[in-house]
């Protein structure tokens, strides 16, 4: 029966943080769990959890949804700071801030922060715009291009703005690409 438990101790130990001799006598130096990987500083990410949480979806940036219409905007934000149209192309541009949401139709068509953000809330997860937090929610980019660096998900596309010189974000885009 005690070999049955400690065969089943270390079967269990990767999940649990402790092996089968552990159980019989003192714990290890420096007790590895699950939970302390989770619960990493913001400073930068655990290893092993690097695509624990990558986004499958887009689905909002600064809590504004590509689905929204302007009267959902309205309720969720307030009245905007100002408001700006451009007859050629159709858009109205609400600004909040640093958010602005492009509409065309009354439909969200894009959402942009900037200048220059620490943070974006995609999908209402705080995302530090650092290289080893985007490489854990947002993988690898699809499309690197002169100006940043670009993700897709389905008819979503988030695009990370970088100056050329040093490479710092400068903003960010979530659009609809469906849209034209």
């Amino acid at each position: 029966m005690l070999n049955a438990l400690l065969l089943l101790v270390g079967l269990l130990s990767p999940f649990a943080g402790f092996s089968a001799s552990s159980a019989m006598g003192p714990p290890p130096a420096e007790p590895v769990s699950e939970l302390a990987l989770l619960q990493a500083p913001l400073s930068s990410p655990a290893r092993g959890t690097m695509t624990a949480e990558r986004l499958e979806h887009f689905d909002s940036m600064g809590g504004v949804s590509l689905s929204d219409d302007v009267q959902l905007i309205l309720s969720k934000k307030g009245e905007p700071e100002r408001i700006e149209e451009d007859d050629f192309t159709g858009f109205t541009e609400l600004h909040y801030g640093n958010l602005a949401i492009g509409l065309y139709e009354d439909l969200v068509y894009y959402v942009h922060t900037g200048p220059s953000p620490k943070n974006i809330t995609l999908n209402g997860k705080v995302i530090p715009l650092q290289k080893p937090w985007l490489e854990r929610y947002l993988g690898k980019p699809d499309f690197v291009a002169e100006d940043g660096d670009v993700y897709i998900r389905g008819h979503a596309a988030l695009k990370l703005y970088k100056d050329a010189d040093t490479g710092k974000i400068t903003g960010a885009d979530l659009f609809d690409d469906t849209v034209s």
